[in-house]
């Protein structure tokens, strides 16, 4: 069951949630390797430990899928980052939810 606020988010994001693989890695699978995130104009950056590599990759496949309207790219160097490029209000939808 959806909360209000989460509804909420879903309709700023524009995703389709039907097109998500169920089995797919959700953002609590990976707010525990979270080592920071950043704002900049029309992105969102948020750093990870490297262990979260593979559950981070899961995750970007099922994000381009379902909310194909917003950019979902994995960096490497320095250090593993995603970078999430958005409209600003989808942008502060998303950074409320990494910011748990």
């Amino acid at each position: 069951m959806t909360t209000d606020r989460s509804a909420q988010i879903i309709e700023i994001l524009d995703c389709e949630l039907d097109a998500r693989p169920k089995a797919a890695p959700g953002v609590g699978q990976l707010l525990p390797h979270v080592r920071g995130a950043t704002r900049n104009p029309g992105a969102l950056l948020v750093d990870f430990d490297e262990e979260a590599a593979p559950t981070l990759e899961g995750f970007v496949e099922a994000e381009r899928l379902c909310c194909a309207n917003i950019g979902w790219e994995i960096e490497r160097e320095p250090k593993l980052r995603l970078r999430i490029s958005a409209e600003e209000t989808q942008l502060t939808a998303i950074e409320s939810i990494w910011n748990k």
